[in-house]
């Protein structure tokens, strides 16, 4: 499966509830295009976000156990990999059923870390990389598409400040860039 990649084109902080609920306009024009690449469904943007960071000053965003349980589809900029450990900037998160929306609101706009895994599997132009070539592959990436699962919060890693940062078990990691 083709997953497109939308840019973050600007940051505007609008209000969540004033976004529409429906594929965002960067998935609707990739369609349209004639794009063999089906576009991502039920997105949250760093636009309708708003500029933020994790948790911000209410503290540590809070999340539910079916969210938790929930594998999204995450657009992102990387950041180089450090051992098992993917830094990543969320772009959008996807695959958001309308229910979770407003719990993925505090991912969109945040940076975070991809924990790899034997279970990882890493693709560039439509071919599954192994061992030395996913791990190269990986160090020169700028954006990907990743499944994903948020780990707990206990399991969560911590920054250069020393907050806990959002964390993902990742599943697949498709190289957009």
């Amino acid at each position: 499966m083709r997953l497109p990649v939308r840019s973050l084109t600007g940051i505007a902080a609008l209000a969540v509830a004033a976004a529409p609920w429906a594929p965002t306009a960067t998935a609707t024009q990739a369609s349209a295009s004639g794009s063999d690449q089906p576009a991502l469904k039920k997105c949250v943007t760093a636009e309708q976000a708003g500029v933020r960071s994790a948790g911000g000053d209410s503290g540590p965003p809070k999340f539910t156990r079916a969210f938790f349980a929930h594998t999204f589809t995450l657009n992102a900029s990387l950041d180089g990999v450090d051992g098992t450990q993917l830094p990543i900037s969320i772009e959008e998160v996807c695959s958001v059923p309308k229910s979770l929306k407003k719990q993925a609101v505090q991912l969109a706009g945040t940076d975070g870390v991809a924990l790899l895994s034997s279970r990882t599997t890493v693709w560039v132009g439509g071919k599954q990389q192994t061992g030395s070539a996913a791990a190269t592959a990986l160090d020169g990436a700028d954006t990907a598409v990743l499944t994903v699962r948020l780990a707990t919060q206990p399991h969560w890693a911590v920054d250069e400040d020393g907050n806990k940062i959002p964390t993902f078990v990742t599943r697949r990691i498709k190289i957009t860039d």
